[in-house]
C-alpha cells in the first residue's frame, strides 16, 4: 500500500495503518473514496465541533465519530497501536517550537479555503513554499505551522505533544523547512522561493485504508500525494528550477474550523 509517515519521529503516529488494512482488505466491500471528507455515516456516534474562548486564543473542538467497531477497525487500530513508536514519542515530548500564531509575513489561510481539503492543501503548500528569507523568519513559520495544526487523531499523544506534530515532521530530515543557518545564509542571499504547477491527488494508501472498510474518527481525516515545481531566485545568480513532492496528512484543524494539516512527510526535490 505504499508508505505512510516515514519522518524519524512522525512515524509514531499511523505507519502501520497500511499492514492492518491489507489484513482487512478481503473482509469488506469496496468503500466511496469521497468517506474520507463526507458526513458520518450511519451508525457513528458525533461529538460536534465547536469554539473555546481561551485568554486570547481561540480553541476549536475539531468533530469526532466513533466508528462502528467492525472486525477491520479493530484489526487496523489495534496495530495502529502496537505500532506506536514510544522512542519517538519521548523526543517529540522533548522537543520545542514557536506558540502557534499568526502574522503580516504568515496570515492565517482563508476562511473559505479552509472548507475544502483540496483548497486547503493549495493554500497550505503555497504558503510554506511561497518564501521570501529576507522579510520572514523561520520561528514565524514554524509558529504559523503550529496554529495550523490538526491533531493526530490514530493514536493517544499527549495534549502536550499535540501542537508540535505539524512542525516536527516539517524540520526532521528530510526536512521541507531549511534548518536556522540555512535560513540566514538565503536572508543574507535574498534568497525567494517560489512553488507553481501544483499537483494534488489523493494517496492510494488512504484510498486502500478506505476500501478496506477502516474509518478514522475524524471525518476529516484525508492524505493527499503533493507534487509541483520550486523556482529558487537569488539576486545575481540564474534561477534554479527544482520538481519536489511530499505528503501530506490533513484533519480537523485545532484553532479553527475546517481543514488543519496534521503532518508533512517524505519531502523529496529533484
Amino acid at each position: 500500500m505504499g508508505r505512510l509517515w516515514r519522518t524519524a519521529r512522525a512515524k509514531l503516529l499511523i505507519s502501520a495503518l497500511a499492514a492492518g488494512a491489507m489484513v482487512a482488505v478481503m473482509l469488506v466491500s469496496l468503500i466511496a473514496l469521497s468517506a474520507s471528507s463526507a458526513p458520518p455515516t450511519r451508525g457513528a456516534k458525533v461529538r460536534p465541533g465547536r469554539a473555546i474562548a481561551q485568554g486570547t486564543a481561540t480553541i476549536y473542538h475539531p468533530l469526532r465519530i466513533t466508528p462502528p467497531q467492525t472486525a477491520v477497525e479493530r484489526t487496523v487500530n489495534q496495530t495502529l497501536k502496537q505500532s506506536s513508536n514510544l522512542n519517538g514519542l519521548a523526543a517529540l515530548e522533548a522537543s520545542t517550537f514557536p506558540a502557534p500564531a499568526t502574522g503580516t509575513a504568515f496570515p492565517p489561510v482563508e476562511a473559505a479555503d479552509t472548507q475544502s481539503p483540496t483548497m486547503y492543501a493549495m493554500a497550505f503548500t503555497q504558503e510554506i513554499l511561497d518564501l521570501n528569507f529576507a522579510t520572514s523568519s523561520r520561528n514565524e513559520l514554524l509558529a504559523w505551522a503550529s496554529y495550523n495544526n490538526a491533531p493526530n487523531t490514530t493514536i493517544d499523544i499527549p495534549a502536550s505533544s499535540e501542537l508540535k506534530v505539524l512542525p516536527d515532521s516539517l524540520t526532521t530530515s528530510p526536512a521541507l523547512v531549511p534548518t536556522r543557518s540555512q535560513w540566514a545564509t538565503n536572508a543574507v542571499a535574498r534568497t525567494v522561493w517560489r512553488v507553481s504547477g501544483l499537483v494534488i491527488s489523493v494517496s492510494p494508501t488512504w484510498t486502500q485504508a478506505l476500501s478496506a472498510g477502516w474509518k478514522s474518527v475524524d471525518p476529516l481525516m484525508v492524505i493527499y500525494d503533493v507534487s509541483g515545481t520550486l523556482t529558487v531566485a537569488t539576486p545575481g545568480r540564474t534561477p534554479v528550477v527544482e520538481s519536489i513532492a511530499f505528503g501530506l496528512t490533513l484533519g480537523g484543524a485545532s484553532r479553527h474550523s475546517g481543514y488543519g494539516a496534521v503532518a508533512v512527510d517524505d519531502w523529496t526535490v529533484n
